[in-house]
C-alpha cells in the first residue's frame, strides 16, 4: 500500500491486523491491556476486532482511515456473533465489574517469558498469567465469572 502521507503519531493499522488477525493474539494483548493499571481504552473498531479498511482509505486518501471503518447496523449484529468479539465483550465486562480491580495491583514473580499481573481487594482477586513462548494466557479470579 502506498500511503500519500506518513503520520508519525498514527499507526495506520487496526490493532487486530497488527497482531496478524489472530484471535488468540488479540485477546492475549487485550487481556494484558485490561490487567495493566489505569483505565483501558478501546475504540469501537477494536471492540469488533476490526480489520483494515482499504476501501475506505482509497475513497478518502487519508492514511488514518484504514483503521476507521464505519459499521452499519447489520455489520454490528454480525460482528457481535464472532467468538473473538464475544470474548472481548466478556473481558471488558469483567474488567469493569470485578471488585479486585478497585484494589491493589502487583506484578507476580515469573520467569523472563512469563508475565503475571494480579489485582487484590480484601478476599477478591483477579490474576492474569501470560506465557509469551506459547502465546497463551490464563485468567483466574475469585467468584464465578464467565470470561
Amino acid at each position: 500500500m502506498n500511503f500519500s502521507k506518513f503520520d508519525t503519531y498514527q499507526i495506520c493499522c487496526t490493532f487486530y491486523d497488527a497482531l496478524g488477525g489472530e484471535d488468540n493474539r488479540y485477546l492475549l494483548a487485550r487481556a494484558v491491556q485490561f490487567f495493566a493499571p489505569g483505565i483501558p481504552q478501546v475504540y469501537y473498531v477494536g471492540l469488533f476486532a476490526g480489520r483494515n479498511d482499504f476501501e475506505f482509505y482509497r475513497s478518502t486518501g487519508q492514511s488514518r482511515d484504514i483503521n476507521r471503518h464505519y459499521y452499519k447496523l447489520d455489520e454490528i449484529a454480525r460482528e457481535f456473533e464472532r467468538p473473538v468479539v464475544q470474548k472481548m465483550n466478556r473481558l471488558m465486562k469483567f474488567r469493569n465489574s470485578h471488585p479486585a480491580f478497585q484494589g491493589e495491583f502487583r506484578l507476580l514473580d515469573t520467569d523472563e517469558f512469563t508475565l503475571g499481573l494480579r489485582w487484590e481487594k480484601g478476599d477478591e482477586f483477579a490474576q492474569l498469567v501470560v506465557d509469551f513462548r506459547k502465546l497463551t494466557f490464563e485468567i483466574t479470579c475469585s467468584g464465578s465469572w464467565l470470561i
